[in-house]
């Protein structure tokens, strides 16, 4: 499944990549989130494309539940540690994805909180 909205950032970080990770997971469950640990990446998910379909975005709570994920790799490079933030819909198949200014909107703006909550999370 190819995304039709990503965003993407690298953010310089003081810690080493384990100490990273371990501070990411606990900051993401304490934002409310379910983090997944896949080795040197973290990643999490929100939203669900049955709500959204069935709701539509019209209506708030087809907005709210735009599907969407972010998924962090952390690289130690010569440098020091250096994240990567990947965020990206999950959508799918979705007749008017591309078309919709509302989906387009609301996904970018999701997308937008996740990496600043990452960027937040990594700088403490």
């Amino acid at each position: 499944m190819e995304s039709i909205y990503e965003l993407s950032e690298s953010i310089p970080v003081q810690t080493t990549a384990p100490e990273s990770i371990a501070v990411l997971m606990a900051g993401l469950r304490a934002a409310g989130y379910i983090p997944r640990n896949e080795g040197e990446s973290v990643s999490v998910r929100e939203g669900s494309n049955f709500s959204l379909r069935i709701w539509g975005t019209m209506l708030p709570w087809g907005r709210k539940s735009i599907p969407i994920g972010m998924t962090v790799t952390l690289k130690e490079t010569t440098t020091g540690t250096e994240a990567v933030v990947h965020a990206y819909d999950r959508l799918g198949w979705y007749l008017d994805a591309k078309t919709n200014p509302v989906l387009k909107e609301e996904s970018q703006r999701k997308m937008a909180v996740l990496v600043e909550l990452a960027r937040k999370i990594l700088s403490t």
